[in-house]
């Protein structure tokens, strides 16, 4: 044995794999050499030389070779493709399937990348566990916002909303390489936290008062188109980017509706919208005076505008309603057609929505305005007064 060697391994000519491994002492035993799950190479011990004969030993390692093989996975002189590292199913396998299904892949890249990306990028996916994920929402509720970086929030944590987006995506990531059937992985780690989806609906919701006001300070906006676009957006609930791309192609006058194409819809499905007389109206005459393929281009550029925010920021403080988004018009149509009466399947089919889920958050505004109403006319009466 070369000096300094502190053991030495011959390999069998006949069973590949089968060895005997020689110790800087002298200890000789017969051995098999195998890669493991991960790839690893591996020696595993069968007896010492002497122990049994060389035939035998030969036997004992055909048999244990063939039970690795088998049970584990593994083959002598080869490798079993690795479950991949969450970086490697990410953006190989998971970001692509979103783009197709969802625009919120930009949401879901940025995500990753600040929060997900330098925890468990590296590391395979059958390597993290249920204790990981538990260390990895700790870590987050005590993360700084953007890092410490911006002075405004520099003492500020993770809201626990973001917190719960980042893990939601987690899950959402194993879930996906579980249905994958090239992997390996069985078993979602993050089922170690128990994470809730439900939704809160920040903004404002708008009185018909506020509405009017809103409406009076548009028709006043060097925008001559603001206030149509506001009106469309408050009685149909469509997104602000489904109403500035609008194009005549998708409107079906003599049905009545507008067919918002997959591409245009943040689902990426596409949906159909019965409009209201007074929409329809509106289309029709604003028709007669608009050329080319969208219902509100920019004069300057004959383009859809992109967000109208000057004229926006202008309109809500001349109506007392600084703060104000436009989303919240769409906030304000759901919680009115509720009000009115409708159905929540037929709010979720208006607002696009793919999952009643989503749009049952306005159930409880709902439910929480009728309950104002009735301890206002209950004062009223004066019937529980001291």
């Amino acid at each position: 044995m070369p000096a300094g060697k502190k053991k030495d391994v011959i390999f069998d000519q006949e069973v590949t794999g089968f060895a005997v491994n020689v110790t800087h002492k002298g200890c000789m035993s017969y051995v098999i050499v195998f890669r493991d799950v991960a790839g690893k190479q591996r020696q595993e011990k069968l007896a010492g030389v002497g122990e049994v004969s060389a035939n035998a030993a030969r036997a004992m390692a055909k048999t244990r070779l063939a039970d690795l093989a088998q049970l584990k996975g593994s083959s002598v002189g080869g490798r079993r493709k690795l479950c991949p590292t969450m970086d490697e199913f990410f953006f190989s396998c998971f970001l692509p399937a979103v783009k197709n299904k969802s625009k919120s892949y930009g949401t879901h890249a940025s995500i990753y990348r600040n929060h997900v990306q330098p925890v468990f990028g590296a590391k395979r996916l059958d390597e993290i566990d249920g204790h990981d994920i538990v260390a990895f929402n700790t870590l987050l509720r005590e993360k700084r916002v953007a890092d410490g970086r911006w002075k405004m929030q520099a003492n500020q944590s993770l809201a626990d909303g973001t917190v719960k987006r980042i893990l939601i995506l987690v899950r959402h990531i194993f879930n996906e390489a579980i249905r994958d059937k090239t992997n390996t992985l069985t078993e979602n780690p993050t089922h170690a936290l128990q994470l809730t989806t439900t939704r809160k609906v920040k903004g404002r919701f708008l009185t018909r008062e506020q509405l009017s006001a809103l409406l009076t300070a548009a028709g006043e906006s060097e925008n001559k188109s603001l206030a149509d676009i506001l009106r469309v957006m408050g009685s149909t609930g469509l997104r602000r980017e489904n109403v500035l791309a609008m194009q005549w192609a998708w409107l079906d006058d003599a049905r009545g509706t507008l067919t918002v194409p997959p591409e245009a819809d943040k689902a990426q499905k596409g949906f159909v919208l019965y409009l209201a007389a007074g929409v329809l109206a509106l289309l029709r005459e604003r028709r007669k005076h608009v050329a080319g393929p969208w219902v509100f281009p920019n004069p300057k550029t004959g383009k859809p505008y992109c967000s109208c925010r000057d004229a926006w920021v202008s309109t809500r403080k001349k109506a007392n309603l600084d703060g104000l988004r436009m989303h919240d018009l769409r906030h304000t149509y759901a919680s009115m057609m509720l009000d009115s009466g409708a159905d929540i399947v037929d709010v979720q089919k208006a607002l696009g929505h793919t999952q009643l889920k989503t749009t049952a958050v306005y159930l409880h505004l709902t439910e929480g305005r009728k309950r104002e109403r009735a301890n206002a006319a209950a004062e009223a009466t004066g019937l529980f007064a001291a």
